[in-house]
């Protein structure tokens, strides 16, 4: 009976400590919530969605918890056909607002649920136009031909980067980069997506974490726009698996050098080898 009484006092004496615990441990679950949520609208939702950008082909998703009850929201993610051929007049009233466009079953966990409603919450809260997903939480491989177009204009420096980092080019190769490649003080970088992936090329690109690069880009940051450009160009030449040929720089300015000395030998000695009696 002593033991049980102790026991009582005990549990009453710890219920107020995991009260608070609770209470100081809760926001920062959200917050880590919102931000898988953030990562997962970005890969599965974004090219069809915004959240306080306005409709695109489907409805902008701000307040959308407000506007439709969580286990709808969760009836629709699961199948929205189902829901449609249901007769459900929401569904109805959004088919025939976009044009019939039907969105296809989401095959999302109950955590990856709670992720992306705790993200629609916390924008919601922000107000619209302040929680636009980052552009580098897009996986590289679904890059449209425009992005990487860019992604390799800035690898090779013919659009500057916006903080006025140098090049990747003066260090990097890649396959297919020009007629003389790029430079040889750091590695290739042809398969360096399909090493790293997108998981390990995506903070790669935000910290550029090497010695020289420190030097490089400390003051000078990629922006997520460029990092995502110049990650998706690298995920396009990782596509093909062949090596790329390794003689090939030195094939080229060998030739590139032989003519520019040729043609220097002819300005130089031409007009002295001339015949005089040729006048």
């Amino acid at each position: 009976m002593r033991t049980q009484a102790l026991g009582g006092r005990c549990s009453r004496g710890l219920a107020p400590v995991i009260q608070l615990l609770a209470v100081l441990v809760a926001p920062a679950a959200l917050a880590q919530g919102a931000s898988h949520g953030a990562k997962l609208f970005t890969q599965r939702c974004a090219s069809c969605h915004s959240v306080g950008e306005g409709d695109r082909v489907g409805p902008d998703l701000h307040g959308v918890l407000e506007r439709r009850d969580e286990a709808w929201v969760t009836r629709f993610l699961q199948s929205p056909g189902a829901v449609i051929d249901a007769g459900d007049p929401v569904a109805a009233a959004l088919l025939k607002q976009f044009n019939g466009v039907r969105m296809p079953d989401q095959a999302l966990s109950e955590e990856e649920r709670a992720g992306l409603y705790a993200f629609f919450r916390e924008c919601t809260a922000k107000g619209k136009g302040s929680c636009k997903p980052s552009p580098t939480a897009k996986p590289g491989t679904d890059a449209t031909p425009e992005e990487i177009a860019r992604g390799r204009q800035l690898f090779e420096g013919t659009e500057a980067l916006a903080q006025g980092g140098p090049a990747c080019f003066g260090c990097h190769d890649v396959r297919g980069l020009g007629v003389a490649g790029g430079g040889t003080l750091g590695p290739n970088l042809t398969f360096s997506f399909a090493r790293l992936g997108d998981r390990h090329m995506t903070p790669f690109l935000a910290k550029l974490d090497t010695p020289l690069m420190r030097e490089l880009y400390a003051k000078a940051p990629l922006t997520e726009e460029e990092q995502y450009a110049v990650k998706a160009y690298l995920a396009d030449v990782s596509r093909d698996g062949s090596r790329p040929r390794q003689d090939r720089d030195f094939f080229f300015l060998g030739v590139v050098g032989l003519l520019t000395a040729l043609g220097f030998i002819g300005l130089v000695w031409g007009p002295r080898g001339k015949d005089p009696h040729d006048s």
